[in-house]
């Protein structure tokens, strides 16, 4: 018998708080299945371990950040526009992916590699949105790259980087004033030359 809509995103909600906060290891099935307000054989019976439900958090939060992005590309009309709002909302969208930050530090990667397939998985698909701005800028004389697809795959490995000193040891003010830096830096590397990007 499958589990009923509300109890579903109950679970999940209660579990990607807890999680955010104690961690996959000291998250317990008891307080989630409490906090969520369903039994604990509910769980069971959905996801089968703990580990899935964490896992099923981490994907629904990297599908968040690539809906969020497409959605706010798709109302961009330049590649350069396009460009500057991936980044921005990346970072805005990263800040609230706190399961998705937080792998690192948990060092789940050796216990449950498909939570590192989740992020690598999330890498590759901001890949491909990435190279499909470059590639209209290319296309429409903006842009000058060599290798479109290592460009797209350079600039999403800087982003990552960037992310655990970005988000959790630096304010919005500074994090605001590197992305504007850092767009800058592609902006004028790709162009070759100064130009007004404007807001996003």
């Amino acid at each position: 018998m499958a589990i009923r809509q509300e109890k579903l995103e109950a679970i999940i909600d209660a579990a990607k708080k807890m999680f955010a906060r104690y961690g996959l290891r000291k998250t317990s099935m008891d307080e989630l299945a409490q906090r969520a307000r369903v039994a604990k054989a509910t769980i069971y019976s959905h996801f089968g371990s703990k580990n899935r439900v964490y896992q099923e958090v981490l994907q629904r939060e990297a599908d968040e950040i690539v809906s969020k992005i497409s959605e706010r590309i798709a109302g961009e009309s330049t590649p350069v526009d396009k460009l500057r709002v991936f980044i921005k909302i990346r970072f805005t969208q990263m800040i609230k992916a706190l399961n998705l930050l937080n792998l690192s530090r948990e060092g789940v990667e050796r216990a449950l590699p498909a939570a590192m397939d989740i992020r690598d998985q999330l890498f590759e698909r901001e890949t491909h949105i990435i190279f499909s701005i470059l590639k209209e800028g290319v296309d429409e004389g903006i842009f000058h790259i060599h290798n479109v697809f290592l460009t797209a795959r350079a600039i999403c490995h800087a982003l990552r980087g960037f992310e655990l000193n970005w988000l959790v040891q630096e304010s919005e003010e500074k994090i605001d004033a590197y992305l504007e830096e850092l767009l800058n830096l592609i902006f004028y590397g790709l162009m070759g030359k100064q130009v007004n990007v404007g807001a996003a």
